[in-house]
């Protein structure tokens, strides 16, 4: 278990920046953006949370429909993406990973961050606003690295898109870990239901290609 820091830390190894950004929050009526609004603070803590022993600096919320955050532990990303896809409460987000020195203090929450692992998440992040990606961009692990997390991100997020509500509700309970089984009695279907619905989401390919992103991602992971 990671002990939990309550000073800000110097230090000269490179960490994982990640940058969310909240698409066409401007555009949104004043009373339908105090709603999101509430629900994108709701969400970040829920983030913070789930991802406490991931973090090295707590997600916050910047500029009103922004978010960042600094990560020990990357392989936790392909998880954040795919909480971001199901945040249906949101507007969909953007997210920019870069990898980098940081050249700061690093706080206990991500705030006056400044260094090449913020910029490169910021590049990233407005790459994907540029060609209008969503699923992650990364920039900053090296060209190599690079070019195979956002390979494989393309291909997890068209992979998702084509999905339904219900076979994205199996992918999520069989990310989670649950049995056929169980999840039949969750849901009130029969296993042989479940299992149709689990080689009609596609499953397999979408479980090896989340597992890959993890592996690339592992080298990067610090104590």
């Amino acid at each position: 278990m990671v002990r939990r820091r309550t000073r800000p830390l110097r230090s000269s190894n490179p960490y994982t920046a990640l940058i969310g950004d909240m698409l066409a929050s401007r555009s949104l009526a004043s009373d339908d953006r105090s709603r999101v609004q509430e629900e994108f603070n709701n969400f970040i803590d829920l983030l913070n949370r789930k991802y406490r022993e991931a973090l090295l600096s707590d997600f916050v919320v910047t500029l009103g429909d922004e978010f960042q955050g600094i990560l020990r532990d990357p392989t936790v990303i392909s998880d954040l993406i795919w909480d971001t896809t199901l945040a249906k409460q949101l507007p969909q987000l953007r997210l920019g990973i870069g990898f980098g020195r940081i050249d700061t203090a690093i706080p206990v929450r991500a705030i006056n961050l400044d260094g090449p692992a913020l910029h490169n998440a910021r590049a990233a992040v407005d790459l994907a606003k540029k060609d209008d990606i969503l699923g992650g961009v990364f920039y900053g692990f090296g060209e190599m690295t690079d070019t195979i997390a956002n390979g494989i991100a393309r291909l997890l997020r068209f992979h998702v898109s084509k999905r339904s509500d219900a076979q994205l509700q199996i992918i999520e309970l069989l990310r989670n870990g649950h049995s056929q089984t169980e999840i039949a009695k969750m849901t009130g279907r029969t296993p042989q239901a479940i299992n149709a619905h689990k080689s009609a989401a596609g499953w397999e390919a979408f479980s090896a290609g989340d597992k890959a992103l993890q592996r690339i991602l592992q080298q990067y992971k610090r104590d």
